[in-house]
């Protein structure tokens, strides 16, 4: 039974994890055209950008939305369904990611069992807004998240003149107050996550670093553990309003057999590379070029 936590704690399990890809992608290699209506030059295309999307996304914290949707409407799936399906595959990538940093030791536990109610709680609020709030409005909200981001952005460059804070080894018992003074930036942000499929660890990562003063690496170990509650909990939303008849599943669902595979195996190699002393000490530099890119496009 302790075959998982080894398989997600150690390194050198990643070996494991790309021999389960490649046999996954050989044996359906058999049903693809046949049976899932996928060509196997597509499935490649979106396995490796899949792969390469989830490294970046472990590895620096942001949400995979921001890049996902863009290319689902490149292989012609409509917007509305590209974001029900970037949902679900995050959840495989964020799932199988999160659970390696935690049983890493890399997740503030106490601050995830704070914040995650509050996450919940935001999304649903956007979930629930998606219904009522028109496409309008939804664009005026997107230009509001961008501008808060943007101004996170700006922060997260000015810390990096600062000296690194020191570090006692000794365990650091948090006030409750500095919990309750995050909570409306847990609740707005994954507010955008329920209306919009943009994660809210686009500003959880920066709150964490300037105002609760985490390493970088612990707080996107954090927030991704988060991310991952947050859209899960998404997904139950969507399967109930599916189940009510107040929304129906998305078409192009096909693409999620090379979508979530990859992310799987790219959610691994993005999390060892924190490992890597050189990745490390670039990892918030990467962050902040990785989100800066993000709030162009969504400008755009």
């Amino acid at each position: 039974m302790k075959i998982w936590p080894l398989l997600f704690k150690a390194p050198k399990y990643l070996a494991f994890w790309i021999l389960a890809d490649t046999v996954y992608v050989f044996f359906l290699f058999f049903f693809l055209n046949a049976i899932i209506p996928l060509s196997f030059s597509k499935f490649i295309f979106v396995h490796f950008l899949a792969i390469g999307v989830g490294a970046m996304v472990m590895f620096t914290g942001l949400g995979a939305g921001i890049l996902w949707i863009p290319v689902l409407t490149f292989l012609e799936i409509r917007p509305s369904e590209a974001v029900a399906i970037s949902i679900f595959t995050q959840i495989a990538g964020k799932g199988t990611g999160s659970l390696t940093y935690l049983f890493n030791g890399m997740v503030d536990v106490k601050t995830a069992a704070a914040f995650i109610p509050m996450a919940l709680a935001g999304v649903t609020l956007g979930f629930l807004s998606s219904f009522y709030i028109s496409r309008g409005y939804e664009q005026l909200l997107l230009y509001i998240f961008v501008l808060i981001a943007a101004y996170l952005l700006i922060r997260t460059i000015q810390s990096l003149r600062s000296p690194p804070p020191f570090i006692d080894a000794s365990p650091v018992i948090t006030p409750p107050i500095i919990y309750a003074r995050s909570y409306p930036v847990v609740i707005v942000s994954s507010f955008f996550t329920g209306l919009l499929s943009i994660g809210n660890t686009d500003w959880l990562i920066p709150h964490m670093t300037l105002k609760l003063k985490m390493p970088t690496s612990r707080a996107v170990a954090t927030s991704l553990l988060i991310m991952f509650v947050a859209i899960l909990f998404y997904l139950f939303l969507a399967c109930i309003s599916v189940w009510q008849g107040y929304a129906s599943w998305p078409h192009g669902t096909h693409l999620l057999f090379a979508t979530c595979s990859g992310v799987i195996v790219g959610g691994q190699i993005g999390i060892r590379l924190i490992l890597i002393p050189w990745f490390e000490r670039y990892q918030t530099h990467t962050f902040i070029v990785l989100l800066g890119v993000s709030i162009i496009h969504l400008l755009c």
